[in-house]
């Protein structure tokens, strides 16, 4: 099954039930006199091609003491780690009753067995790989399907310890050297370098978890080694060339789809990898000059809600309100505009393995969940300002409702209309 292939067929024949996430504690901030110094001196004002000197760190009183031996009885203490990345899930504690005690299983207790198996049928399939005999179209049409039946296991926050393998498996994207990225990075700042620094600020500037997880400055590095890539290939273009080949450095918008990226991903080289994919296979046509794979991606969902439910088509077309009044932001970032965030990255589990075409569908499934409080508004134009909360098991299964029923002509044209 390719990424093209509609995901109809799966959801006929099993059941979506709602994932269950473990809702554990993130670790709290990296040790703050070190981190602080550290990303001001690599932040994006200080873009620059010279390597950064070290920065000297006092040591503290534990480490001025000599060795002396633990008293007896107790572990010894272990230096924090001054990272970024996120600790390992950690397996919730199940308390043990007496031998002599005959417990009989709770739904809790199945619930939460089930969790697990659930959770290591993906996890064991991307560390094991498929099984002996199994070809990779098989392998991956079973990973497609428990995405769909069981999903990724994650905190509330939205953080899995196996996400960024899925996506970076789920769109064939092949192993990157990191002096790959590192290399655009040194060459300082891009010519789209000022207008990314406008945006960055603002990108999810009200979303706690992004901004705890994620700095202006990577975001910014990102965004400009990205720059820098663009710039790289369209000097490359022969003269002449198709206009389906050219791109921008830079548009805004880029910085919202970046930024659940970044969020999930180990490193920001990961991060890179598959935004550059998602940029020059799945939807090159978002970043040409007059953005017309965009706009096809608004025509779309006009035409598709006009099928799907003329009168909610209706009533918005009466009231002037086309898709390309308030579904610009959510085609562009696909969806990640949106919050919650955790929910979008569960809408992305879906749209990286079925394909990043499907966006426009699940655009219209949001207005079809808001179709009751649309039409007895009589102001509707508010209420899309801005969607409301995503709620991305809702979004997925009326998305494979819709699917099932479009014409194969009006699919195959939300198939390609990111490409050409």
């Amino acid at each position: 099954m390719t990424a093209s292939t509609s995901p109809h067929k799966l959801a006929s024949r099993h059941p979506l039930p709602s994932p269950d996430p473990i809702s554990v504690r993130l670790p709290e901030s990296p040790d703050k006199n070190a981190a602080r110094p550290l990303r001001r001196l690599q932040s994006h004002n200080q873009l620059s091609s010279r390597p950064s000197r070290g920065l000297l760190v006092k040591p503290s009183k534990e480490q001025l003491k000599p060795n002396t031996p633990a008293p007896t009885g107790s572990l010894p203490t272990r230096a924090r780690a001054n990272s970024d990345a996120p600790m390992p899930l950690d397996r919730p504690r199940v308390s043990r009753r007496p031998l002599t005690t005959i417990a009989h299983p709770s739904s809790s207790t199945t619930a939460s067995s089930n969790h697990h198996s659930r959770k290591s049928s993906l996890e064991l399939t991307l560390r094991d790989g498929p099984p002996p005999g199994t070809s990779p179209a098989s392998a991956l049409s079973l990973l497609r399907h428990s995405i769909l039946t069981s999903g990724v296991t994650a905190t509330k926050e939205g953080m899995s310890d196996y996400r960024i393998y899925l996506w970076l498996t789920l769109l064939n994207i092949p192993a990157l050297r990191t002096d790959t990225y590192l290399s655009l990075i040194h060459r300082g700042r891009s010519p789209a370098y000022e207008k990314i620094s406008n945006d960055v600020f603002r990108t999810l500037a009200t979303d706690t978890l992004f901004k705890r997880r994620v700095t202006d400055a990577s975001l910014t590095r990102l965004l400009n080694a990205t720059a820098w890539r663009i710039h790289d290939d369209q000097t490359a273009l022969p003269p002449g060339a198709p206009q389906t080949q050219i791109q921008a450095e830079y548009i805004q918008g880029i910085n919202v789809l970046s930024a659940p990226l970044l969020y999930a991903s180990r490193s920001e080289a990961q991060a890179y990898a598959i935004l550059t994919v998602l940029l020059t296979q799945h939807i090159p046509t978002y970043l040409s000059p007059t953005m017309s794979g965009v706009h096809r991606g608004l025509e779309l969902i006009d035409r598709i809600l006009a099928f799907i439910n003329p009168t909610l088509s209706s009533f918005l077309l009466s009231k002037s309100l086309p898709a390309k009044i308030y579904a610009f932001p959510s085609v562009l970032t696909l969806c990640a505009c949106t919050p919650p965030l955790p929910e979008v990255l569960k809408l992305w589990d879906f749209l990286f393995a079925f394909g990043v075409h499907l966006n426009v569908v699940c655009v219209v499934a949001q207005l079809l969940l808001l179709k009751d409080t649309l039409l007895e508004s009589q102001s509707p134009g508010k209420i899309l300002r801005s969607f409301s909360h995503l709620n991305a098991d809702e979004v997925i299964k009326m998305t494979l409702l819709i699917v099932r029923d479009l014409p194969e002509v009006l699919y195959a044209e939300v198939v390609v209309h990111g490409r050409m």
